[in-house]
This record gives C-alpha cells, sequence and structure tokens, in this order.
C-alpha cells in the first residue's frame, strides 16, 4: 500500500527557547504569535512574558504553549 505522507504541522514555533523569545507560525508561515519575556518587570520570583496574539488566533493555545515551553526549560535548567 502507498505511503501517506505526513501533513505538515499546524504550528510551529521557533527562537530563543532559553531565553523565551519565540514565534509562533501558522502552517503557512504566517507569525500568528509572538512570546518574549519581560526582564523589565520583576517584582517577584516569577517569569513575566509579553504575548501578542494575531487576529483570529486563540490566545489560551498560545499562553498554553507559552507555558509549556516555561516548564520544559525550567525543568531543563534545574537538571543542570
Amino acid at each position: 500500500s502507498p505511503v501517506t505522507p505526513k501533513p505538515p504541522p499546524a504550528y510551529e514555533i521557533t527562537g530563543d527557547f532559553i531565553d523565551r523569545n519565540f514565534v509562533m507560525k501558522n502552517a503557512a508561515g504566517q507569525v500568528v504569535a509572538k512570546v518574549v519575556k519581560d526582564g523589565l518587570i520583576q517584582f517577584d520570583a516569577f517569569n513575566h512574558y509579553q504575548v501578542h496574539v494575531g487576529p483570529g488566533m486563540d490566545a489560551m493555545f498560545v499562553i498554553a504553549c507559552a507555558c509549556a515551553i516555561d516548564e520544559e526549560f525550567d525543568e531543563e535548567h534545574q537538571k543542570k
């Protein structure tokens, strides 16, 4: 039977995950969200972010992705 090609991902996240500065692009390559760690606001022990979400993009999905990346890289950093 013929092999069905794998569909492209719906979204691609690229950038600097260590410094938490990345963009999310849709399958057409358009930037639909930007996430930047905000180093200016550090009044507590938590990371703060600026999240810019494009029109029609699901803001909660973008925030969920940012949280997952933050958790993953915090855990990686703590292991070292």
